[in-house]
């Protein structure tokens, strides 16, 4: 709750703060994700390919600093092996994960960061930045596929916390097409540093690696 606090303070003065003024930036970025478990009946059974797109806003309080925040909709999730019988709750019915079974999570996120970016000056038509904060993450959506099982596109909401929080860090470049317009690409990692899963018998966090391909207005 306390870092929730934090998170929410921040963003409100991000939004209120004055000072050289607003840029906006539109983004359409491919991810890779995947788990990383923090418990011995679980294992990473591979990354999946994953994708979040949404709008930006850069609000500048010096000539090259800024705050920066947003909304997006990401579209992520992961594979986890199962070494031991474990029971889970779908929307429609409950089942029991067996050993060796291989469960696909297909998640759905509504995202908003907050951090800082830094920019260099313009060199030639391009400008350099970097950027890192944190997000907060808002669980919508939560499917699983267990091929083991014949079960596909269950929805297992129960399963999934509904609150995340990350830490971010990324850069790239912004490269001039003329004015204030500018098309954007770089590279972003997002680590979660809160169990995304409810079950009390295992731990499981999410990264991510995201190629930041925008358009800046």
């Amino acid at each position: 709750m306390k870092l929730l606090a934090l998170f929410a303070g921040l963003l409100s003065i991000s939004v209120i703060s004055s000072g050289q003024g607003v840029r906006f930036s539109v983004f359409a970025d491919p991810q890779i994700a995947w788990f990383k478990p923090e418990a011995r009946i679980i294992e990473s059974a591979g990354a999946r390919a994953g994708f979040d797109m949404g709008l930006e806003m850069d609000n500048f309080f010096s000539s090259n600093y800024a705050f920066s925040t947003g909304i997006s909709l990401n579209r992520t999730g992961g594979k986890l092996r199962f070494n031991d019988s474990i029971p889970v709750r779908f929307e429609s019915f409950s089942d029991t994960i067996s050993p060796g079974d291989i469960v696909v999570y297909r998640l759905q996120y509504l995202n908003v960061p907050l951090g800082l970016k830094f920019t260099t000056r313009e060199i030639g038509y391009t400008t350099i930045y970097v950027k890192l904060g944190l997000s907060g993450h808002f669980n919508i959506q939560a499917h699983a596929d267990i091929s083991e099982r014949d079960i596909q596109n269950e929805s297992l909401r129960d399963e999934v916390e509904l609150f995340n929080l990350s830490y971010h860090f990324g850069g790239g470049i912004q490269y001039s097409l003329g004015g204030q317009t500018a098309i954007i690409a770089g590279l972003e990692y997002n680590h979660r540093f809160i169990d995304i899963a409810t079950n009390d018998r295992f731990k499981v966090l999410l990264n991510s690696v995201s190629l930041r391909l925008g358009l800046l207005f």
